[in-house]
């Protein structure tokens, strides 16, 4: 039997991998605390749970769903952002429904690129970026991220023969794995090389509703002029309303790139079962959202503070995150890779986290903890790291 090149020439995927390891480790008799994946620990809330009994007894919401996303759907994600971002958007051209923003992340790569075309990719970032486009046979040009540009990439590394070359560029802010968020003055900049250099510009905004400060609010690549058409923003109902199992998400953009995105998709999949999609929209609206958001906002804000606390007494250097749910950190100086590092403290602590070279080149003297275990469970594994550092000083 003989495999694609796709699947044969593509390694494993990070987050498979690691469950794999986890799953080792756990036969071994050793009690895994995982901080490795970004799945909150919280359900979702009573009120989308309470609004999708009621959608799921509709008769209507269990036949084949639109390819484009629902009417309703649609209006209410329109409705959202305009009060969420103040920009406007026809929900009958510039809006639609993905299942989760993994879904949408990895077919955009097939809507712009042929064979041979290029692609710039954040680095690091999401692996599923890079990934997506030698799917659709694509070139990856690495864009870093460095921690001494506040983890925004430098416009300037890119030469100008990659600039014509490429298609399409991602961009995450708040970033995975980071943290950082990103201001006005970067959405101008990275809307204006797009409009210069005819390339789109793909916004995966999945942790918009996940910040700290009022000061650090998330906006959207859509709030700059022209942008609609030269970018396409992605989001996600996995982190807005800890919906990680359900599958649903948008994207928003003009209304050829979304035409372009739907004659893929349709000829892909039939669409999201329509009970989730009119659950999505009107938890959007819900008066009980702002409640949620600002309770889930105190939960991590305190989570992240006590994990910021230790991770400084133990000696690690990272900078605080502003959003999200991760903190992206330098490994210890004994230690020549992130690999390495997180497979001894994973073999002697059972702790797990993500090494960074999972996310890229410029990821691999880092590693990645997730905020999203149960407090008792990060309080363990903060003091098992403890130990594993004074053990290695």
């Amino acid at each position: 039997m003989t495999f694609s090149k796709r699947v044969t020439d593509t390694p494993p995927y990070l987050f498979h991998l690691i469950d794999e390891k986890k799953k080792e480790a756990q036969k071994k008799g050793l009690d895994v605390v995982s901080l490795a994946i970004g799945d909150p620990d919280k359900p979702t809330p009573d009120f989308v749970l309470d609004i999708m009994q009621e959608e799921m007894q509709a008769p209507k919401n269990h036949c084949y769903p639109s390819y484009k996303g629902e009417p309703d759907f649609c209006t209410g994600v329109a409705e959202w952002f305009s009060q969420r971002f103040a920009v406007e958007l026809d929900p009958s051209s510039e809006v639609m429904a993905v299942i989760g923003a993994k879904d949408a992340i990895s077919h955009l790569p097939f809507v712009f690129l042929d064979p041979g075309d290029s692609a710039l990719v954040t680095d690091p970032g999401y692996p599923v970026y890079q990934i997506a486009v030698g799917f659709a046979g694509g070139e990856v040009v690495h864009v870093p991220l460095l921690e001494a540009n506040g983890f925004l990439p430098d416009l300037s590394y890119i030469s100008h023969r990659q600039a014509q070359k490429a298609k399409i560029m991602f961009v995450n802010y708040p970033n995975n794995p980071t943290a950082a968020v990103a201001d006005r003055a970067f959405y101008e900049k990275i809307v204006a090389f797009g409009q210069e250099n005819d390339i789109v510009i793909l916004s995966d905004n999945a942790y918009s509703e996940v910040y700290f400060e009022e000061r650090d609010r998330p906006m959207s690549i859509m709030e700059i002029p022209g942008a609609k058409q030269t970018a396409m923003e992605i989001h996600s109902f996995s982190k807005t309303f800890n919906m990680t199992g359900w599958r649903i998400g948008f994207v928003v953009g003009g209304k050829d790139l979304i035409h372009a995105l739907l004659t893929l998709k349709s000829n892909f999949d039939s669409g999201v079962f329509m009970a989730i999609q009119r659950t999505a929209a009107r938890a959007l609206l819900d008066p009980q959202a702002p409640a949620f958001h600002e309770e889930r906002t105190a939960l991590f804000k305190r989570r992240r503070d006590k994990i910021a606390e230790c991770l400084k007494a133990m000696g690690f250097r990272f900078m605080l995150p502003r959003a999200g749910y991760y903190f992206w950190a330098r490994i210890p100086r004994q230690f020549h890779s992130s690999v390495e590092f997180c497979a001894d403290l994973l073999e002697k602590t059972g702790v797990v986290v993500t090494p960074g070279i999972g996310y890229g080149p410029s990821g691999e003297h880092y590693f990645r903890i997730s905020m999203t275990a149960p407090d008792d469970r990060i309080d363990d594994a903060l003091g098992r790291m403890d130990g594993f550092m004074r053990g290695i000083q």
